[in-house]
C-alpha cells in the first residue's frame, strides 16, 4: 500500500509526464502506457514495469494510505472494469512494482488525451536485435515448420499508422515488424494506442534499410515490395516462401534500395514487385489498410 500523491507538481508525477515527449523517452529508455488492457499486455509480455500510477479520486488526501479496493469503489469504478483493474494492480504489486495512488488532479497530468481508464504505467523500452530475431525465427520454425513472414516499413512517419500496422500484423500472425530507419520512436503514445497492445507482442527491429536488405538476402527471404512498375497482382505471389512484405509511405513510397536487384536477388528471385488493384480515382491506400490486405492474404495462402 503506497502513500497517495495529491499535487500534479510532485517531482515523481512531473518526471512521468515528461515521458510524453519523444526526446525524454529516448533519453530515459522508458515510455508511458495507458489503459488496463495495454498495461496488462505489457506486463504479461515481459516488459519491465517501473511503476504504476492509478486514479484514487478527487478526495484523496496528501499522504493518505489507501487500498485500490476502497478508493476505486469510492471513485465509482464498477463491474468488470473494477475487477480487472483491481486484479492488475494486485498482480503487479505482488512483483514488487510500486503501484502509486494519485489524486484525480495529479493523474490528469500524466494521462494521454481524453482516454482515462484510471491506470498509467511507466515501462522500459525494448526492441529486438536482428540476432535476437534470428533466434526467435529458428525456434518458431522448429516448432511449427513454417517459414518466416515479416513486415517491413520504411518512411512511415505517423505513429498511428505504425500502430495500426502492428495490430494487423499481430492479428495475421506476422512474425516481426522491421522498421527501416536509423532510429524510430516505436513507443510514441499514438503508436501504442493504435496497436491495442500488439506493440508488446510482436518483435520489432529498428535498423537502416541497407542492414535489413543484407539480412534478408543472406537468409534468402523474398521481398514482396509494394511497387507499381512491372508489378504482379498481390494474389499471384507465393507467400508460403520466406517472405518480407515491404511497405513505404503514401507520399514517397519506397526508396530505390528496395527495387535495386543484386546478383543474389536475380539468381534466387528474391525481389518480387506486387500491386494492389486501384479501380477508382484514388491511386493509393493508407499504408495500414494495404498492410492488412497483404498480411491476411499471406495468412490465407499459408492456411491451405
Amino acid at each position: 500500500m503506497f502513500t497517495a500523491i495529491v499535487s500534479p507538481n510532485n517531482p515523481r508525477v512531473k518526471r512521468a509526464a515528461q515521458l510524453r515527449e519523444s526526446r525524454t523517452r529516448r533519453r530515459e529508455g522508458a515510455f508511458l502506457v495507458d489503459g488496463v488492457r495495454e498495461v496488462g499486455r505489457a506486463f504479461r509480455s515481459g516488459f519491465e514495469i517501473v511503476e504504476v500510477f492509478w486514479d484514487a479520486g478527487k478526495n484523496v488526501g496528501a499522504e493518505d494510505k489507501i487500498s485500490p479496493e476502497v478508493a476505486l469503489k469510492r471513485n465509482r469504478v464498477e463491474g468488470d472494469r473494477l475487477d480487472e483493474l483491481q486484479q492488475l494492480l494486485a498482480t503487479i504489486d505482488s512483483k514488487g512494482v510500486p503501484t502509486i495512488p494519485l489524486s484525480s488532479r495529479a493523474f490528469e497530468k500524466i494521462v494521454f488525451g481524453d482516454r482515462n481508464e484510471g491506470v498509467v504505467a511507466v515501462v522500459k523500452s525494448k526492441t529486438s536485435s536482428l540476432e535476437e530475431l534470428d533466434a526467435f525465427l529458428e525456434k518458431k520454425s522448429r516448432k511449427t515448420g513454417e517459414s518466416p513472414l515479416l513486415a517491413v516499413l520504411e518512411g512511415v512517419e505517423k505513429p498511428g499508422n505504425v500502430g495500426a500496422v502492428l495490430r494487423s500484423a499481430d492479428g495475421a500472425g506476422v512474425d516481426a515488424l522491421l522498421i527501416a530507419a536509423s532510429e524510430f520512436d516505436v513507443f510514441n503514445p499514438n503508436a501504442v494506442r493504435a496497436s491495442l497492445g500488439a506493440v508488446f507482442h510482436t518483435p520489432i527491429v529498428v535498423a537502416p534499410a541497407q542492414t535489413l536488405l543484407t539480412w534478408t538476402r543472406e537468409r534468402k527471404i523474398q521481398r514482396a515490395t509494394a511497387l507499381c512498375d512491372q508489378a504482379i497482382p498481390y494474389v499471384q505471389l507465393d507467400y508460403c516462401l520466406p517472405t518480407a512484405i515491404v511497405l513505404g509511405s503514401e507520399a514517397n513510397g519506397l526508396s530505390d534500395a528496395w527495387s535495386t536487384e543484386s546478383r543474389e536477388d536475380v539468381e534466387m528471385g528474391l525481389l518480387k514487385k506486387i500491386r494492389l488493384p486501384m479501380l477508382g480515382v484514388a491511386d493509393s491506400l493508407n499504408v495500414s489498410n494495404a498492410a492488412a490486405i497483404l498480411f491476411y492474404e499471406a495468412r490465407r495462402v499459408r492456411s491451405f
